[in-house]
């Protein structure tokens, strides 16, 4: 798994790559813990380059959601592909974080929150 993050206009997007393996938590954990070191509490994970996602993605974005609403923030997903939307559905975690077809509908979204 490869991650790369940006901000953009006080969110995140987190990009993932690749699949998730063991040991594979140790880089989102450091990911997450820099997240909220930065003071930042709204994210985009980008899943359009997972081909699938088990049970560390699945506990990585709980996680992050959690961490992220104890600080008054947001998580939305973006990009999933049939495959992970299915896993996402078939959890329920699709009716706990939002899911978009592409970050930029996320971003969309959650500026739309921010004006009202």
């Amino acid at each position: 798994m490869h991650l790369e993050s940006q901000i953009r206009d006080g969110i995140c997007v987190l990009r993932l790559k690749g699949r998730f393996l063991t040991g594979s938590d140790v880089e989102l954990k450091s990911a997450q813990t820099s997240l909220q070191e930065s003071g930042i509490a709204t994210a985009i994970v980008d899943l359009s380059a997972v081909p699938y996602i088990d049970s560390t993605g699945l506990g990585f974005l709980v996680e992050l959601h959690k961490s992220l609403a104890r600080r008054r923030g947001q998580l939305f997903l973006a990009g999933a592909n049939q495959r992970v939307r299915e896993v996402l559905q078939m959890t329920r975690i699709g009716e706990i974080i939002p899911l978009f077809e592409q970050v930029e509908d996320a971003e969309a979204a959650l500026r739309a929150e921010v004006l009202c």
